[in-house]
């Protein structure tokens, strides 16, 4: 991507990083078209198709519904929008990650990239106080396990409805922006974990249920090589810390070893692939294969006649 200088004529080439950032959001313009009021078009298709009529809106896709309802014994039917739309994220994120969350979210590219308006002095990595891994499972959890105690909350705290809601215009009634929920809702998405958060994800990062669901089953798919990951090459990484400023999860992190500069939380990754887009040797790819963070021991790497005799 490239822009004329008025005063030089020159063409002024963004950043591949900055390039990348454009370029990921059409995607989720195209989310928030297929997932969300007024328009709902996967909804609307996807119901056509298997007769199956239901609301065109957020809540006819949501994943928190699904999940409560699948552990909650309320019954799952895959022929189903609900059961569908489960079975194809929940396997697009085993086969190659959280592709929802990372290109087609419309809730997270709205703190996210809103959090750009303001200075980075002002902002806060909450990774470098909290690990992020337990809270966002714990979570998930939590949402789980609600049914069992007699109530739900897959609607608290949600970030889709609310974004819906500020779309659609509902938002100055009871049920709307006034109610509690979603007062505490906007605050923590879009303010203290968005605009005031570094990478502005923050809310991605601890609070979505939808997001852990499909990082856990990325970890898990992770494992096998045919599957899709961000792949690191760590003798072409030369610890710029580009990688680490552009993740806007948070997920990549300098490392003292000088051997493997960077260290990489998969839980946290919504393989966005922005880090992928700056790095400018190639240490990061997103492709099949194992991924390359794992170091072997260093004494299974030294050759059998420099490891030393125990003493007598």
């Amino acid at each position: 991507m490239s822009s004329l200088n008025a005063n030089t004529g020159r063409v002024n080439r963004l950043p591949p990083s900055t390039a990348f950032r454009y370029r990921r959001f059409p995607g989720y313009v195209l989310g928030f078209a297929l997932f969300y009021a007024p328009f709902a078009l996967w909804t609307k298709a996807l119901g056509t198709l298997l007769g199956d009529p239901v609301n065109a809106n957020i809540h006819s896709t949501c994943l928190r519904i699904q999940l409560t309802d699948l552990f909650s014994g309320k019954g799952f039917n895959v022929l189903t929008v609900y059961g569908m739309t489960f079975v194809i994220l929940s396997a697009t994120a085993l086969l190659a990650g959280p592709m929802f969350c990372g290109r087609l979210c419309a809730a997270g590219a709205t703190s996210e990239y809103l959090s750009r308006l303001v200075p980075d002095r002002f902002k806060i990595d909450w990774t470098n106080y909290v690990n992020p891994t337990g809270i966002r499972y714990g979570f998930l959890a939590g949402y789980l396990a609600a049914p069992f105690a007699g109530g739900s909350i897959a609607c608290a705290l949600c970030s889709y409805s609310m974004l819906e809601r500020i779309m659609t215009g509902n938002l100055w009634s009871a049920t709307g922006f006034l109610a509690s929920s979603a007062i505490i809702t906007a605050l923590l998405w879009l303010v203290l974990f968005g605009l005031f958060t570094k990478g502005g994800r923050g809310y991605c990062a601890y609070m979505c249920p939808v997001g852990a669901w499909q990082s856990g089953l990325h970890a898990l798919g992770a494992k096998l090589p045919f599957t899709y990951k961000i792949r690191y090459a760590a003798e072409k990484c030369t610890g710029c810390a580009t990688c680490v400023k552009e993740c806007p999860m948070n997920a990549l992190k300098l490392s003292a070893d000088q051997a493997a500069p960077v260290t990489y939380n998969r839980s946290g990754c919504i393989t966005c692939r922005q880090c992928v887009a700056s790095c400018a040797t190639g240490a990061l790819s997103f492709a099949q294969g194992a991924d390359g963070w794992k170091r072997q021991p260093l004494i299974e790497s030294l050759e059998p006649d420099v490891i030393a005799e125990p003493a007598e």
